[in-house]
């Protein structure tokens, strides 16, 4: 069974990291309001996976916030790990470009 998280909680983290949202219930599901955007496939049931709390986090793009509030369910973005830049193998020298070299 997959992991899950309260309606209570999602709630509560919306109230710190969207202020100003509206939740409305529609026919099959919770459509949640937030600036200009409009996530429409929220869950009505409760508690609800924590795969739809993720994906609306994402969509609203709170994830740096929601992650504080529910650390359990949203890992921080936020962080980007820096790959070192590795030299690639120089490329060899075609005939021609060498004989033009030499003259």
């Amino acid at each position: 069974m997959s992991s899950s998280t309260s309606l209570t909680q999602v709630l509560k983290m919306l109230d710190k990291c969207a202020p100003g949202y509206t939740i409305r219930l529609a026919n099959h599901s919770r459509v949640i309001q937030f600036g200009n955007k409009l996530y429409r496939t929220f869950p009505k049931h409760d508690p609800m996976e924590n795969g739809h709390v993720r994906k609306m986090v994402r969509f609203l793009g709170i994830s740096g916030c929601a992650a504080k509030h529910l650390p359990g369910v949203i890992k921080d973005d936020s962080v980007i790990e820096i790959v070192p830049n590795i030299k690639k193998p120089q490329e060899k020298t075609s005939t021609s470009e060498k004989s033009s070299k030499k003259q």
